[in-house]
């Protein structure tokens, strides 16, 4: 037997209610359908809502392979795609995916990982070398410069060349594809900084008198090179720690999807499929209090679905056969069955996901 409120399937011996009607017994799924029966019966009973058009034949078997998931490109530059991440050679950012990571990849990124490592490695050599730098312009110069000199060197070495190592590869990328960007100057400053200073702490001599000092020495730029390079490192980690937060709203976007999709086979029968199995012109059952698993149209029923998520708009809006509908939005009272039209990455919350 058919609710003829919102045409599920009802068993007259466990149906929530029934009622008699020209000489005829309607039984119903539940007191909402019932209710709205018993005000305005017919107009359930001449409304030419219930006839399901046969869905398109099912091709048994596995689905369709996935396309590749591990596409990256630039937010700058999208014509820039690659198989694996890295940085754009054109600004030096770091590449994202091409599409957006599932609610099992929340981990943090490894890039991530790494910038946070040398940022507070280098920052904790850099701050000494900084303090030793400044202790040269104490009045009377308590501290003989040479030692803080070759001290310098010994802090800022492992702060600039593995520290900054990222950095250098990023100005060497510009370099070899003839497109300059900021990491271009941070490799040539730092770098250059660094090497002049290694060059006036081993061969002081080479240099003359007009280089000098009035204490006789060369000056060195280690703070410079070491200080530069933490705190492009820190731009880096706050630049990937606010993409991974935008990350994860993407992947809560994605977590109002639906796994699973409640399939109308052509004999009447209802399974639960995965939703990666549904394709355009299935037929769903979407149950009260279940999410509308694609976009499609009803077909049979009638309900109330909450779409704040897609409006905004707190009160349910009415869904009759006819109506469109949008996947993750949640059903609320009846049940109805849908046409699928978009699924998969056609579908409104995909290309809300894809803006």
């Amino acid at each position: 037997m058919k609710d003829p409120v919102c045409g599920m399937d009802v068993n007259p011996e466990t149906a929530a209610g029934s009622h008699q009607h020209g000489g005829k017994i309607y039984y119903f799924c539940g007191r909402h359908c019932l209710d709205r029966f018993r005000s305005s019966p017919e107009a359930f009973l001449t409304s030419p809502l219930v006839t399901l058009a046969p869905a398109p034949p099912r091709a048994e078997g596995p689905p369709p392979p996935a396309g590749p998931r591990t596409g990256y490109t630039c937010p700058m530059h999208p014509q820039i795609v690659q198989p694996g991440p890295g940085a754009c050679p054109i600004c030096g950012m770091a590449l994202e995916p091409l599409i957006p990571a599932g609610e099992q990849e929340e981990e943090i990124s490894p890039e991530l990982s790494d910038m946070e490592r040398r940022f507070w490695i280098s920052f904790a050599l850099a701050l000494p070398v900084l303090l030793l730098a400044m202790s040269q312009m104490l009045p009377g110069q308590p501290v003989h410069s040479r030692p803080i000199i070759w001290l310098q060197l010994l802090l800022s070495t492992p702060a600039v060349l593995w520290g900054g190592w990222p950095l250098f590869q990023r100005g060497w990328a510009s370099i070899a594809h003839r497109s300059l960007n900021m990491f271009t100057l941070i490799a040539l400053g730092t770098g250059t900084a660094y090497g002049y200073s290694v060059i006036a702490t081993l061969f002081p001599g080479i240099f003359p008198d007009s280089f000098r000092a009035h204490t006789g020495e060369v000056p060195v730029y280690f703070e410079a090179a070491a200080v530069i390079t933490a705190l492009v490192l820190l731009g880096q980690v706050l630049e990937l720690r606010a993409r991974s937060r935008t990350g994860q709203a993407i992947r809560s976007l994605l977590g109002l999807a639906p796994k699973t999709a409640r399939l109308v086979r052509d004999d009447g029968t209802e399974a639960d499929t995965p939703l990666e199995r549904v394709r355009p012109g299935d037929r769903l059952r979407v149950r009260p209090g279940e999410k509308v698993p694609v976009d499609g149209i009803i077909l049979q029923g009638t309900s109330s679905l909450d779409e704040s998520m897609i409006t905004g708009e707190p009160i349910p809006v009415e869904k009759a056969p006819g109506s469109r509908v949008t996947g993750g939005t949640v059903n609320a009272t009846g049940s109805f069955v849908m046409c699928a039209e978009r699924v998969g990455s056609e579908t409104l919350l995909a290309q809300i996901v894809r803006l």
